[in-house]
């Protein structure tokens, strides 16, 4: 969709924090701190008591920056500053914020929601195309110490927040210029972005988009798992075209298709696409001979750092030619003539690369071949969507199946979208406990199936025994007494009939409870070590969901998707009924 108009009101920069004088004393000398200065240190206070500052790195890299605010030269050691200022600043409060009452809390939400909402209102929509349109956020990232992920080697460093001098624009011709000191105004109207700048620390350029629900961002989400599902459709011939390269006579070419093979094979991202400073993580371009074993059988075992520092460990039996291609390359793993790392001493720059020189343009100029369009992030699309897809075939389930059982069927079928993707968490250390909470209620909710189902047999045996009574009264009655002894006695069998009704409802009832619960307790054991929300979010086709849930009539995308990926996905259900109406 290309854009014809976008008018918006520019993009909030967050404030700097009112300044409070403090003094710190460095290097046995008081130092009167500035605004920006009295800010890290804050920052640093906030910190205390938490795992960030036992890590050497954090403490190393945040003291680097703030001696460098400081002007002290050598870098600062941490028993050469005195943060007790600043730690009596962030206790008081603390204390403040805990002895406040119920209704000040109140009061307090109260006001910084409607700050929020006419925030939002001046700063959060913007005009696309002649429509009112949200966007993704509206708030320029403010000034803080970074946190990283997993073990990024600039964890701790300061992160100075983007200032309206450092921000770039996007408006259409003839847009009201929105009141700031803005970098640049420019009109690219074939991109979603409303504004960027470059952060200082990493060198990446940041964006805010517009929001997920607009219609040029629903069309384009439509557009690439469109071109997924074409995929599907022309998979053996793209592989076929893997596998010419595969056996090609040209060395390059062939480095070329076993990285495609192993993006296709595995569900690998390409791997140039993390920063230079981020921590030693690879893809299938930035493998290393250290991280591929050839073992017998035809066997491979693949073992390295994948995206945010998650291990991926895999054993698996490959075709010959791959084996073949990959033991060429262990063997003639040399460092790449070019390199992404800007920093000379990047400790991965020398290290020999299996794929020296073979970045994301190669691969998908490769793949462009087979398909127009196909990217290496279209296969992971394509096979985590195939993955929920099989999972929710075989779940067994039907239309008139239990709520939990297709509670526990999209959900299984989410796990293993994201065990495929790796989009591995740390297992919270409360799961042993809650494991026992889950025997637990298991246990009771089994005692209770069985004493309704001794009550429903109580209660059948006693009805039997009631309507034998009733033929022996019946027929021992005479004529004159028939009439009367046959209805009290019906009525006795209906009120029997009442009691098993009662009893058989109460037995469906636990055994609804004891099914529900066992769902439970197999999606969270399966869950605890997994992050759902990201294959929901990029990498599943909704479609898959919603039309597996119009088949056994259950509300997927109600149910499964949180409520901002239900806005996100909003066009599912007219894209997907459009398409079957057709």
């Amino acid at each position: 969709m290309q854009l014809t108009q976008l008018i918006h009101n520019g993009v909030l920069v967050p404030p700097p924090p009112t300044p409070r004088g403090s003094v710190l004393t460095v290097r046995g000398r008081p130092v009167q701190l500035t605004p920006q200065q009295e800010e890290m240190a804050l920052a640093w206070a906030k910190k205390q008591g938490t795992a960030y500052v036992e890590d050497p790195v954090f403490v190393r890299n945040f003291l680097r920056d703030f001696g460098a605010a400081l002007g002290v030269d050598p870098p600062l050691a941490l028993e050469e500053v005195d943060f007790a200022p600043a730690l009596q600043i962030v206790t008081a409060e603390r204390a403040a914020k805990a002895a406040l009452t119920d209704e000040e809390r109140k009061a307090a939400a109260a006001l910084r929601k409607a700050e929020r909402e006419r925030l939002r209102e001046q700063y959060g929509y913007a005009i696309v195309n002649g429509e009112r349109t949200e966007l993704g956020t509206y708030l320029a990232e403010p000034s803080g110490i970074f946190m990283g992920r997993g073990k990024h080697p600039l964890r701790g460093r300061w992160k100075q927040g983007a200032q309206a001098s450092d921000i770039v624009l996007n408006l259409s011709p003839g847009a009201p210029r929105p009141a700031g000191d803005w970098k640049e105004i420019v009109w690219e109207p074939e991109t979603m972005w409303v504004a960027r700048w470059q952060d200082r620390l990493s060198g990446k350029v940041k964006y805010i988009w517009l929001g997920d629900t607009s219609a040029a961002k629903q069309e384009r989400e439509a557009a690439k798992f469109d071109k997924a599902s074409e995929l599907r459709t022309r998979l053996e011939e793209v592989r076929a075209r893997i596998q010419r390269g595969l056996e090609d006579g040209d060395a390059r070419r062939r480095m070329v298709a076993t990285a495609v093979y192993l993006i296709d094979a595995l569900g690998l991202r390409v791997g140039d696409e993390k920063d230079p400073d981020e921590a030693d993580t690879v893809g299938a371009t930035t493998l290393r001979p250290e991280h591929v074993k050839l073992r017998e059988g035809g066997v491979v075992e693949f073992h390295f750092l994948g995206k945010d520092s998650v291990e991926w460990h895999r054993k698996l039996e490959l075709p010959e030619v791959v084996q073949r291609d990959l033991a060429e390359l262990i063997q003639s793993a040399h460092p790449p003539r070019r390199v992404n790392h800007s920093d000379k001493h990047h400790p991965t720059r020398d290290k020999p690369q299996l794929f020296p020189n073979v970045d994301s343009h190669d691969v998908n100029a490769f793949l462009a071949e087979a398909m127009p369009g196909l990217t290496a992030k279209l296969f992971r699309t394509h096979h985590a969507t195939l993955k929920v897809e099989e999972n929710l075939a075989g779940s067994g389930v039907q239309a008139g199946s239990p709520e939990y059982a297709k509670w526990q069927a999209v959900n299984l079928a989410n796990i293993e979208a994201a065990s495929f993707c790796n989009h591995y968490k740390k297992a919270g250390v409360n799961w042993p406990a809650r494991k026992e909470q889950f025997a637990q209620r298991q246990r009771k909710a089994e005692q209770r199936v069985r004493q309704c189902k001794e009550q429903c047999k109580a209660a059948k045996e006693a009805l039997s025994a009631v309507r034998k009574q009733t033929r022996e009264k019946v027929a021992a009655a005479s004529s004159k007494q028939h009439g009367r002894v046959q209805a009290a006695w019906k009525k006795r069998i209906e009120r029997s009939k009442r009691q098993v009704g009662v009893a058989e409802a109460r037995l469906a009832k636990a055994e609804y409870a004891l099914g529900n619960l066992k769902a439970q307790a197999v999606v969270a054991s399966q869950k605890r070590t997994w992050n759902l929300t990201t294959s929901l979010k990029s990498y599943v086709d909704p479609r898959a969901f919603y039309r597996w849930g119009q088949c056994v009539d259950y509300d997927v995308l109600g149910r499964l998707y949180p409520t901002a990926l239900r806005r996100k996905f909003s066009w599912v259900r007219t894209d997907t009924d459009s398409q079957e109406a057709e």
